[in-house]
């Protein structure tokens, strides 16, 4: 069996049709292991998700299903994907309509060698296909997928890398799509000034930072209905626990707290585009934003802590706005350790963007020199990322 401390885990958003990070596909690379039971690895997860959190799939490469995954509990949000080849294997189609029948999530990984039974079918909320392996994507006539040649069971695409090809992929009957489509995103983001948040939400951030009067953070929030909304939305939300409904913007930036209301704005930075298309950016950004907030430990300084949220959720503000880094974190009140690991990747805090970008293409065999590099452990950097992938998504609040 594989612990944490075994393993490279790198991430991806799995994406529907609307644009929507249904869930994330969390891969796993088990280095000098020629077969590996994911029994131990699915328990660590199971045990620390908490009730609400996200959808996660667990994809181990190598993997060898065997009966010790009947010895753990599953739970409705931790999915396994399954290789097809082993469905062919003596006893992997009696194993894996068993984990149906008690309750396992399963993503079939490949195309089967052969036609299912029927009773199997069920079994797989969807199959992975990757877009190089896909025939649909390569002929022009497959723009739109007649009904009679959509497979069996519904299938998402892996390895999409822009938007471009996120849109082909639906066009031809995938249900969803794996990967990060940022490549072409400048095609697609609105420039800062024609969304109405930006300009809001960057002058409260600087209130915020100065320690300014409630009363000058009331007064610019009631200009913006949106962002008022959000506000009252988000403070008598079931996630805050209050027991009084707070109606008064004053009452509600008061009950948060200056450093909530500058976490809770920094994370509404990073939504407050229209594009659906970036939604997978949005994601993006409050993901690594919690990956490296958890990657330095909750027993570390938690300004430091608080500074590395924001260098993640950050990062991809260029991507969202069509702007450059410099020219956005100019009209913010950021660090100075920040903008430097963002515009210049230089200072403390350059290592933990690279960490961060080798997660999200990983499982990478560069990042443990990386790790080093910081005087980080592979535990610590898998246990951040667990921490970040099961927490719930604060930003529909």
């Amino acid at each position: 069996m594989i612990s944490l401390s075994d393993a490279l885990i790198g991430y991806a958003p799995i994406v529907d049709r609307k644009r929507n990070a249904i869930a994330t596909r969390a891969s796993v690379l088990v280095p000098g292991s020629h077969g590996t039971t994911i029994g131990r690895l699915y328990d660590q997860f199971a045990q620390a998700s908490p009730p609400d959190a996200p959808a996660l799939l667990l994809a181990v490469q190598d993997l060898q299903l065997t009966e010790d995954i009947l010895q753990v509990d599953p739970i409705e949000n931790l999915w396994i994907e399954v290789p097809a080849q082993f469905l062919v294997e003596p006893g992997g189609e009696a194993l894996a309509g068993e984990m149906h029948r008690r309750g396992f999530r399963m993503v079939l990984a490949g195309r089967p060698v052969g036609e299912l039974p029927p009773a199997l079918l069920p079994a797989f909320r969807m199959t992975m296909i990757h877009v190089d392996s896909d025939r649909r994507l390569k002929d022009p006539s497959s723009q739109h997928a007649p009904e009679a040649a959509r497979r069996t069971i519904p299938y998402a695409q892996l390895g999409v890398r822009s938007i471009e090809l996120m849109e082909r992929c639906f066009s031809t009957g995938a249900i969803a799509v794996v990967g990060w489509p940022f490549e072409d995103t400048f095609k697609h983001s609105k420039s800062v000034a024609s969304n109405p948040d930006f300009s809001t939400v960057a002058r409260l951030l600087q209130l915020v930072d100065k320690g300014a009067d409630v009363a000058d953070m009331e007064a610019l929030i009631r200009r913006d209905p949106s962002l008022a909304y959000r506000l009252l939305r988000y403070i008598n939300s079931a996630a805050f626990g209050l027991h009084v409904e707070v109606q008064s913007f004053r009452h509600a930036v008061m009950m948060l707290g200056y450093a909530k209301l500058k976490r809770w704005l920094t994370l509404l930075l990073a939504t407050s585009c229209k594009e659906s298309n970036l939604r997978p950016v949005m994601f993006a950004s409050f993901r690594r934003g919690l990956f490296l907030e958890h990657l330095i430990g909750h027993d570390q300084d938690e300004a430091a802590r608080d500074e590395l949220f924001i260098l993640g959720v950050f990062s991809f503000l260029d991507k969202l706005f069509s702007e450059s880094l410099e020219t956005l974190l100019a009209q913010l009140s950021v660090p100075e350790s920040v903008t430097d690991a963002l515009v210049a990747r230089a200072g403390p805090y350059a290592p933990y963007v690279r960490i961060a970008e080798l997660v999200e293409q990983g499982p990478s065999l560069a990042l443990p020199d990386e790790l080093i590099g910081a005087l980080l452990s592979t535990d610590q950097c898998n246990r951040a990322v667990m921490q970040a992938l099961l927490t719930p998504d604060l930003l529909a609040a």
